[in-house]
C-alpha cells in the first residue's frame, strides 16, 4: 500500500460494509467509520483525512449531498473521494464524475482493488504536491473537470466552484496561478479579481480570465487589476498551457519575450 499509514474516513449506513472495510484496511490505515453525512461533516472538522470512501444511498443525506457539503469545508476541498456503492446506473456514475470524485468502486468490493485504488489516489495527491498549484474558479464543475484533465499532468489543479469558498481558500493558501471565470453567481470575475488583489499574498499572483464572452466594458474593468491573459471559452488545451507557461515565467524572462 501507500508508504505511510493513511487516515481514511468511511461513510456508509451499512454496518457490514463498515466492518468489512475496517478489516480490509487493518494494518495499513487508520479507519474512521460513520453511518451518515452529518457525522462525516463533524469528523472532517475535527481531523484531517487522506482519503474518503463514500456511499451514495444513505439516510439523512445521500452521497451526492454529502460530497457537496464536504467540498464547502476548506479543509476538505482537495481530499480524494472514492465512491464505494452498489449503484452502477449511468446517472450515478456520470454525476459522481461531474462532482469531481477520484474513483468509483462497486460493492461488494475486492480487498486488493480497494487497497490499489486508495494507493493510487494517495500517490497522485503526493505527486500533485510537488507541482505548481493552479487555482481554477468556475461555478461549472464539469468545466473545472475539463480544465483539470488539460492540466493535471503538469500542474496540481485546485478546483473550486464557489467564489466564497475560493476567497476562504486564499486566506491560507497561495497558488502559483489563478484561472478565473467571468460569469459567476454572487461575484462576477471583475469583483472577484478586485478582492483577490486586496489579499496581500495574491497582489502579484498571475490571473488568467476565462469566459464565454468578454465585452469591451468588462475588458476595461479587468485591465486595472493586470490579468495575465483573457481567454474565450471554449479554450484549447494547447492555448491554455501556452498562456499559463507564459504567465508563470519570471518577470525578467517575460520582458525578454515581449
Amino acid at each position: 500500500m501507500y508508504n505511510k499509514r493513511v487516515n481514511v474516513l468511511v461513510i456508509d449506513d451499512d454496518l457490514a460494509t463498515l466492518e468489512t472495510i475496517k478489516l480490509y484496511l487493518s494494518g495499513n490505515a487508520i479507519v474512521t467509520a460513520v453511518s451518515n453525512g452529518r457525522q462525516a461533516l463533524q469528523q472532517v472538522i475535527q481531523q484531517q483525512f487522506d482519503v474518503i470512501l463514500l456511499d451514495i444511498e444513505m439516510p439523512v443525506m445521500n452521497g451526492f449531498k454529502t460530497l457537496e457539503q464536504l467540498r464547502n469545508l476548506e479543509g476538505c476541498i482537495n481530499i480524494p473521494v472514492i465512491m464505494l456503492t452498489g449503484k452502477s446506473d449511468k446517472y450515478s456514475v456520470m454525476n459522481s464524475i461531474a462532482m469531481g470524485i477520484d474513483g468509483y468502486l462497486l460493492k461488494p468490493v475486492n480487498k486488493d482493488a480497494l487497497i490499489e485504488k486508495i494507493t493510487e489516489v494517495c500517490e497522485k495527491r503526493q505527486q500533485h504536491q510537488d507541482k505548481k498549484v493552479i487555482l481554477a474558479i468556475d461555478d461549472d464543475m464539469s468545466y473545472l473537470k475539463q480544465l483539470n484533465s488539460f492540466l493535471q499532468e503538469e500542474y496540481h489543479v485546485v478546483m473550486i466552484n464557489s467564489t466564497k469558498l475560493a476567497l476562504d481558500y486564499l486566506i491560507s493558501h497561495i497558488p502559483d496561478l489563478i484561472l478565473l471565470d467571468y460569469q459567476m453567481p454572487l461575484f462576477n470575475g471583475v469583483a472577484m479579481l478586485s478582492m483577490i488583489r486586496q489579499n496581500e499574498n495574491c497582489k502579484s499572483t498571475p490571473v488568467i480570465v476565462l469566459s464565454g464572452f468578454l465585452e469591451q466594458k468588462a475588458l476595461l474593468e479587468f485591465y486595472q487589476y493586470s490579468p495575465a491573459a483573457y481567454l474565450v471559452k471554449p479554450v484549447s488545451k494547447d492555448m491554455l498551457l501556452e498562456k499559463i507557461e507564459q504567465a508563470l515565467l519570471p518577470n525578467t524572462e517575460k520582458g525578454e519575450n515581449v
